[in-house]
């Protein structure tokens, strides 16, 4: 069986879709699936799934989703590796390797930052990688009305949003795909525009291909929205990079904590 949350809610087990359709049942699923292996209390999962406040029937209720969802869990093909357990003061859902695509995430993002500590940064980049494949689109965009969701949703973007960095100044780095990188920095730039290491990723992108002028445009353009917008100045990073395109010299890279090219 398989659970994918880096974008809409999806189960499968052997080709079959066994996704529920029921928007509370998806929303409990999620919520076990987020912390899986820990236990969600009673009172957590009512306010999860009544976040404007409880009925009376809600404890009732809450015991037919969880009945609902062992029959998802317990009738797939995935036996001994998955199991809903009841366990006070509530539930929690056991998840066997390779069955979430959040677990996975999080493996490929610490294997990619061990390697990088090793200097192996092929297989930093392999990791990844992995990671971005994973990421579908928005994650639990249609179930976010309760607490538990919404932050965990906010930790999942912001995880995606460091890994997409770290892995794009790697592939900066090594320069096989300079190109492809230079694109999906624009595309990102636009979707977080007050991002500014986004910013500076793009301008040493397009400095190490041999566009400085390019580079120097990104930093007019970053530099006047940021007034606009929020009044304010550009950091020192995108500022020393914005010098370093200016002097040319390649070896500063090393002094925004990026490498020396």
């Amino acid at each position: 069986m398989r659970f994918n949350l880096l974008g809409q809610l999806q189960v499968h087990d052997e080709g079959r879709i066994l996704t529920p359709q029921a928007h509370k049942l998806r929303v409990l699923l999620a919520a076990l699936l987020v912390h899986h292996h820990t236990v969600l209390s009673i009172d957590v999962l009512i306010d999860e799934l009544w976040p404007q406040g409880p009925p009376r029937t809600a404890l009732q209720a809450l015991r037919v989703y969880i009945s609902q969802l062992r029959k998802i869990v317990h009738g797939g093909s995935s036996r001994g590796e998955l199991a809903l357990v009841s366990e006070p003061p509530g539930y929690y859902l056991a998840v066997g390797e390779g069955m979430l695509d959040l677990a996975e995430f999080d493996r490929h993002r610490a294997c990619a930052r061990a390697a990088r500590e090793e200097q192996d940064h092929r297989a930093a980049l392999q990791h990844y990688r992995a990671a971005a494949r994973l990421w579908r689109s928005v994650p639990l965009a249609d179930l976010r009305e309760g607490t538990l969701l919404k932050g965990a949703a906010s930790r999942l973007e912001e995880a995606w949003m460091t890994a997409q960095e770290e892995r794009l100044s790697l592939e900066l780095r090594h320069g096989t795909r300079r190109g492809e990188v230079i694109a999906e920095l624009r595309e990102l730039v636009v979707r977080h525009p007050f991002n500014e290491h986004l910013h500076a990723l793009l301008m040493i992108g397009l400095f190490l291909s041999g566009r400085s002028g390019d580079a120097l445009q990104v930093y007019r353009t970053t530099r006047k929205y940021l007034i606009d917008e929020l009044g304010i100045e550009p950091g020192d990073e995108i500022r020393a990079v914005h010098q370093l395109v200016l002097d040319s010299d390649r070896s500063a890279l090393r002094a925004v904590g990026m490498w020396t090219a």
